[in-house]
């Protein structure tokens, strides 16, 4: 009688370092497994039996019981359900996100390298040249900028900034070595979202992951200098209201208060993995007398600081301010000008978009 084999499908990468982590390049997700399943996984590089697990574990000195249970979860990760995993184009139903998404392991953007999009001297260029831009346009033309309605393209202009922003992560992670990742549409909750899939880059370097957590940013201030460049050619007024709410939202996003790429990027910084867990951890311990006050400590007060402000001004603009924000957001409609956006609608839309994107990681 034939005894069941296990395998390590070709599909996954393992990677040991301070942690020892699975890349399943076919779902596109990462695991952080612990030493022994890590070398477990190695082991069965070639097709292994029940039996010669059990014989190499226990050279290992572990016991019968947690041999068995570390072969139950090897054979939960490369089981039959990998074949579903492995499909191109896969549903979605994760974290109140559902959709679709199609896996993209092929080279179509590899040949933006030869422009060196990704180049620290071209990145910090066109940043810096993208944010003297909104700074003219804010100075020199903001107050009259303020009056003046927006068409419905303009409006799909902003809108288009978001998908603008994950298309920034995906290139940039494909640029800086990523193998596969995911575009996707889909309802997050009852929010429609785009969204992208790029949660391997956990396997590369600190500072490619730090790159294409700036990526999304850095396309909308490319975006931003497009659009400005057009703007001033065609003399269209509004085009400066365009660029204006997208310079606002783009700033916003680096707040790393939400997890927008503003955290995303502090993770990276500081090194710290789940580092709104890790900050909460630390300051009930500071709390608690157990720990010295650290710096995650001091993240996460401010953390709780800055959305205590945002609920409490929310609740003030619902029920308190003298034009309530469901009659600025009837007359925003009607006649949309970023004077009510930046008055009332700001905060509400900036919120909005930080749940967008949010979505848009829970895959991550």
């Amino acid at each position: 009688m034939n005894s069941k084999l296990f395998h390590c499908p070709l599909h996954f990468e393992l990677i040991s370092g301070q942690t020892h982590l699975l890349n399943d390049k076919a779902q596109l997700v990462s695991y952080e497994l612990s030493k022994e399943l890590f070398e477990l996984l190695n082991y069965c590089r070639l097709p292994r039996t029940k039996a010669e697990l059990i014989d190499e574990l226990s050279k290992k000195s572990i016991s019968f019981e947690d041999c068995q249970e570390l072969i139950l979860e090897l054979d939960a990760l490369t089981g039959k359900e990998q074949e579903i995993r492995s499909k191109v184009l896969r549903r979605i139903n994760y974290a109140g996100l559902r959709g679709i998404d199609l896996r993209i392991n092929s080279d179509q953007f590899l040949w933006l390298r030869d422009l060196k999009l990704f180049s620290i001297e071209v990145m910090v260029g066109l940043s810096l040249l993208s944010i003297l831009s909104l700074l003219i346009v804010g100075i020199v033309l903001g107050k009259s900028t303020l009056d003046i309605p927006l068409p419905f393209w303009g409006l799909f202009l902003v809108l288009l900034s978001t998908p603008i922003h994950e298309l920034g992560h995906a290139v940039a992670y494909k640029n800086l070595g990523g193998s596969a990742f995911s575009i996707g549409a889909g309802f997050y909750f009852f929010i429609p979202v785009l969204f992208v899939d790029v949660s391997l880059s956990n396997s590369l370097s600190r500072a490619s992951r730090l790159k294409i957590g700036l990526a999304g940013v850095y396309f909308e201030l490319i975006w931003i200098l497009f659009l400005l460049g057009f703007g001033l050619s065609l003399q269209i007024d509004w085009m400066y209201t365009v660029v204006l709410l997208i310079g606002i939202q783009t700033l916003w996003n680096m707040n790393p208060f939400f997890r927008s790429d503003g955290y995303w990027i502090l993770s990276d910084l500081t090194n710290t993995r789940w580092l709104s867990q890790s900050s909460y951890k630390d300051l009930i311990l500071f709390i608690k007398a157990k720990k010295s006050f650290t710096r995650l400590a001091l993240y996460a007060i401010l953390t709780r600081l800055f959305v205590a402000y945002c609920i409490i001004h929310l609740i003030y603009q619902f029920f308190f301010a003298e034009s309530p924000f469901v009659e600025v957001l009837i007359d925003f409609v009607q006649s949309p000008s970023i004077d009510h956006y930046s008055v009332t609608l700001i905060l509400p839309f900036l919120l909005l978009i930080s749940l967008f994107r949010y979505a848009a990681k829970r895959l991550q």
